[in-house]
């Protein structure tokens, strides 16, 4: 059965620029489907036509039977809602339990003065009703869920109103999943949920009985929740069988055979155009060169996918300074807020190395933008000490970007922070698409993802060896990620990063560091180590957890000092390694050579990141020997 069907939609913004030109759907009963597409593709003004909070400019949507649709409002809890306390709210998405529930308790007062067999059996038959529709787990259920969003029970008093954006986001999508309507609707619910939040969402959308249509930009969440994926573009919709890698897949090959179709077309048109160029002037070929346009002008021109996308180009592989072995020493810090009783961060210790890619997890409000933060010299220790190694130059992307200066334009913003002439700025800024007008937009006008792309674009051009990144991958699409984990990959320099992208963490981390209890934890691997010997599958189950180790089983601490800098330089070979790839597919090309001053580049910087691979090689085989005699 269908809880929606949507035909032929169309909708324009501003009057006339069309952003649905057509789009068609269904969803059946208890589905899971994955709206994807690119930032200002539609999605949300799609999901709002669906939820009936906003109307078609053409085009029907229906619900059979009277399926009932459930969004999250974009403007929360404003006005008289805002009082209501956060377990308000949430047990309100039980409204029609808790009248049943009102009856029940009036019924039971009556029985007790009129024990008769009509009432009797109105009560049994209330109480299996209310017992069968889960009326004594209700109450439970809730507490779950506010516990699993990351809601403490000293919050639960709190007015709604009095949370910040993030978390009344959190408080809205937590009634809206108790509420199950026919159909939910998810516009990024993973967007200010850490890790254990998300995995629980993951584990409570597979199990909900309603159908959901979710818009994610969450490649991992998309995987582990969609049976299928709508994808928007140009204002139409695509279905796709399966979970997002299916859908990566299965579109790479439709676009594969699409580029073959493409040459086809474009040889075949060439041909008539050069037959018709020849022979329109010629008398006796005059006739034949007509019919040839004619047919010309018929033909369908077939566009290649890959010459029609518009993707970030970014490059993070330009020359930086070579930092000391050492990049950041962080030791017995401790942190406190002016206002608060006790320490945010105590006793905290962590050493980074150079060519290290390291991630920093830990829930929602423990403080990693904090330690970020005392990184950069923004804030200060009560305790302890925080170093930059030799020849270090960090660069910060906050998680807010509250360094771009919102009464500027995005051409000045650039050449303000960049030091570059106005054309050398547009240069850069057409890399990451802003291109034609957008230059001359303000910074406050801008979305989310565009002011991460001109963050993104300042940091490009920094010269940095040390990345400091809080949530990089923010309002960003996914080929902008994707563009972004590349460019990262061929970075050669270190980064500190915080991120809830498990498919980013999976692609990018070389050693995780977990923040709990105040203090770091260390894991010597990737994001995939750190799930095997950390909690988050464990307490995702409520299974208990594992204890947790700083060093893996057998390791002394000289050991587990050798492995981190082993991690280290690896990391550091690994970047080396594929932009030398890179510079040789660039070698092996005719078009370079056609360009004097660019294959000079060229040629030097592959010799000189030859003779750096030797170097690190050197050192990695040194590591593993000492590694080897601390076992002996």
């Amino acid at each position: 059965m269908k809880v929606i069907v949507a035909r032929d939609i169309v909708k324009y913004h501003g009057g006339d620029l069309k952003v649905l030109s057509g789009a068609t759907l269904s969803v059946e009963a208890g589905e899971k489907v994955g709206l994807v597409g690119r930032n200002g593709a539609g999605k949300t003004t799609l999901l709002e036509i669906l939820a009936g909070a906003s109307e078609p400019d053409a085009g029907s949507v229906e619900h059979p039977g009277g399926a009932k649709v459930g969004m999250t409002a974009q403007k929360l809890y404003a006005g008289e809602r805002g009082s209501l306390s956060v377990e308000e709210e949430i047990i309100s998405a039980f409204e029609p339990l808790m009248v049943r529930e009102k009856e029940l308790e009036e019924l039971g007062a009556r029985l007790s003065e009129d024990p008769s067999d009509n009432l009797m059996e109105r009560y049994g038959r209330l109480q299996s009703e209310f017992e069968r529709d889960g009326g004594y787990e209700y109450r439970a259920r809730a507490a779950s869920t506010l516990s699993s969003l990351g809601f403490a029970p000293e919050d639960w008093k709190r007015p709604v109103g009095s949370f910040s954006g993030g978390e009344q986001s959190r408080i809205a999508l937590a009634r809206l999943l108790l509420e199950e309507p026919d159909l939910i609707l998810l516009d990024e619910p993973t967007n200010h949920l850490d890790l254990r939040a998300i995995e629980w969402l993951e584990s409570f959308v597979k199990g909900a009985r309603s159908a959901v249509l979710v818009v994610s930009h969450d490649r991992y969440f998309l995987d582990a929740v969609a049976g299928s994926i709508l994808e928007l573009e140009d204002g139409r919709l695509q279905r796709y069988p399966g979970n997002y890698s299916k859908y990566v897949s299965e579109k790479k090959a439709r676009e594969e055979q699409l580029a073959r179709k493409a040459k086809a077309n474009a040889e075949r048109r060439a041909q008539l155009e050069r037959f018709v160029e020849r022979n329109r002037a010629k008398a006796s070929k005059a006739t034949q060169a007509k019919s040839k346009q004619k047919l010309l002008d018929r033909m369908e021109k077939i566009e290649d996918p890959k010459s029609a996308a518009k993707n970030v180009r970014l490059d993070l592989g330009g020359e930086t300074a070579r930092a000391g072995r050492v990049v950041l020493e962080m030791e017995d810090v401790l942190y406190a807020h002016e206002d608060a009783d006790g320490a945010l961060l105590e006793g905290l210790d962590l050493v980074i190395e150079r060519g290290e890619r390291v991630a920093l997890l830990g829930p929602n409000g423990t403080g990693k933008s904090t330690i970020m933060r005392l990184i950069t010299g923004e804030l200060s220790p009560q305790r302890g000490t925080v170093r930059l190694g030799n020849n270090v130059t960090p660069a910060y992307q906050d998680q807010q970007l509250a360094r771009l200066d919102d009464s500027k334009t995005v051409l000045q913003e650039t050449m303000d922070t960049t030091g570059f002439d106005a054309p050398e700025a547009r240069d850069l800024l057409g890399a990451f698409l802003f291109s034609g007008e957008d230059v001359f937009k303000r910074v406050s006008s801008l979305s989310g993802g565009e002011r991460n792309r001109l963050s993104l674009a300042e940091i490009v051009v920094s010269g940095a060896n040390f990345l400091l990144l809080d949530e990089p991958t923010n309002n960003l699409d996914i080929p902008a990620r994707e563009a972004l984990e590349d460019a990262l990959l061929d970075f050669r320099g270190t980064m500190f990063f915080i991120s809830h992208d498990r498919y980013f963490l999976r692609k990018l981390a070389t050693r995780v560091v977990d923040l709990e209890g105040k203090k770091l934890r260390n894991y010597l691997g990737g994001y995939d180590y750190y799930r095997s010997h950390g909690r988050l599958d464990e307490d995702s189950k409520g299974k208990k957890a594992r204890p947790r180790r700083r060093v893996r089983p057998g390791q002394s601490k000289e050991q587990s000092i050798l492995a981190t800098r082993l991690v280290a330089v690896e990391g550091e070979i690994d970047a080396t390694e594929r932009r030398v790839a890179r510079l040789e597919k660039e070698l092996a090309t005719s078009e370079l050579y056609s360009d004097g001053k660019r294959s000079r580049e060229v040629v030097t910087e592959h010799r000189q990141l030859k003779s750096m691979l030797d170097s690190l090689y050197k050192d990695w085989g040194e590591l593993l020997e000492e590694a080897e005699e601390e076992r002996l």
